[in-house]
């Protein structure tokens, strides 16, 4: 199969030093081998041996999966050296809102490069996953015994296991950009005309509700709970915490008040257009 080729390839690319290597075509092109065996071979196989010579073909072609793509998924995370930076993350000094940046830090927007990588990879295994299991929950003829063994073979195989590797690291980068982007917008705060809050509080919830997306979009309720409460405690701890710093700054009621009147007028001037 293609999966030994992909992943000596990888290996290649990255002992030639590239700075890009396509580990989603890679993985991508492992499970579309794997499928499409099954799925060209599901006649012959009900022929020779029922739904159960389905069953046994399909937890045969995962084991290349739990052989090939946990080399690919373990190779990403030694190019990406993921361990080192979420090190780097998890013991880097002055992670609260209110302390200055220091100086050795990882770049935000590298983060977020990974953080998207991290999402392809494990959105193609939980596609390739419900795809695979649906497929064998589908077969009404299968030994009441061989049904369950074959679903818990990819749920417990050691391409899951190395998946909930890649999942931490993925709640480590998405937790660690979402305070540096809130940590910016109270860095580039300001005055908005004709508006009853200054632009922190607009710029906060855009970082958070764009990492929740995120979150949302693996499909996987671990990592949504841990993004979320990661927005959760940075929202009652650190973001409080600075905004009660600029509540206290001197004269910013009268600012924003005239700004509100701005804002009001604006609305007033606006009220006919919005007749139906």
């Amino acid at each position: 199969m293609r999966g030994r080729m992909e992943y000596e390839n990888v290996v290649e690319l990255m002992e030639q030093g590239v700075e890009q290597v396509n580990f989603v075509g890679s993985l991508t092109n492992l499970f579309k081998d794997i499928v499409m065996a099954i799925e060209e071979n599901d006649e012959i196989l009900r022929g020779l041996c029922g739904e159960d010579g389905v069953v046994y073909a399909i937890c045969e072609l995962q084991e290349e999966c739990d052989s090939r793509g946990s080399l690919i998924l373990k190779k990403y995370m030694e190019f990406r050296k993921l361990a080192r930076l979420a090190s780097d993350i998890n013991n880097s000094p002055n992670l609260n809102l209110l302390a200055g940046g220091a100086s050795e830090r990882p770049d935000p927007r590298e983060v977020e490069l990974y953080v998207e990588e991290i999402l392809s990879l494990m959105q193609l295994g939980e596609d390739y996953t419900e795809f695979m299991v649906s497929k064998i929950k589908s077969l009404t003829s299968v030994d009441a015994e061989l049904l369950p063994r074959a679903t818990k073979a990819f749920r417990n195989g050691s391409f899951s296991k190395v998946i909930q590797d890649v999942t931490g690291f993925y709640v480590i980068l998405e937790g660690f950009f979402m305070v540096e982007n809130v940590r910016k917008a109270k860095r580039i705060n300001e005055h908005v005309p004709d508006s009853l809050t200054t632009s922190m509080v607009d710029d906060v919830f855009y970082v958070l509700q764009s990492c929740l997306r995120r979150a949302i979009s693996t499909s996987n309720i671990s990592s949504v709970i841990a993004v979320l409460s990661n927005a959760g405690s940075l929202l009652a701890n650190d973001y409080h915490e600075a905004l009660q710093q600029k509540i206290r700054e001197p004269n910013l009621g009268a600012r924003l008040f005239l700004g509100g009147i701005g804002c009001i007028k604006t609305m007033v001037g606006l009220k006919p257009n919005l007749a139906y």
